[in-house]
């Protein structure tokens, strides 16, 4: 096995001192450049991919493709409470269930027994059952 790595390493060397010994070509930088690109153009281009960029990005969150299995499963409302903690309303069929979101755990709070309405005032509703819920816990355990 060391006498193969021995013949292979010298015939790889071999064949590298070939190409070295080759004709080397002198590069010209800037041949394809025109003399009409300046700092402006560049400029602009880059302005122009940002553009694009942002463009699809609005694009892509306007129009939100969901996958066919879950059109029965959709978000309500969620409030953060901190950097990784959230309660989050979750509509699955005709129950929405209250979340509390961890950045290591999803838990099943309580089930409302009255829908939140998907109007404008939601987080407002959302708000209030919040609040409802944390005064139970608290008159629970106190």
């Amino acid at each position: 096995m060391n006498y193969l790595m021995r013949i292979l390493s010298f015939f790889s060397l071999c064949f590298f001192s070939v190409l070295s010994y080759a004709e080397e070509k002198t590069v010209q930088v800037g041949k394809h450049v025109t003399p009409s690109t300046d700092a402006s153009t560049m400029i602009l281009s880059l302005l122009l991919v940002l553009v694009v960029v942002v463009a699809c990005a609005f694009i892509l969150k306007k129009f939100q493709v969901t996958t066919q299995g879950t059109s029965s499963l959709k978000v309500v409302t969620s409030l953060h409470l901190g950097t990784k903690e959230r309660i989050v309303v979750v509509q699955v069929g005709d129950k929405q269930l209250l979340l509390g979101v961890t950045a290591t755990q999803i838990t099943v709070l309580d089930t409302l027994e009255q829908p939140l309405d998907t109007g404008k005032n939601v987080s407002e509703l959302f708000d209030n059952s919040v609040v409802s819920m944390l005064k139970k816990g608290i008159n629970k355990n106190g």
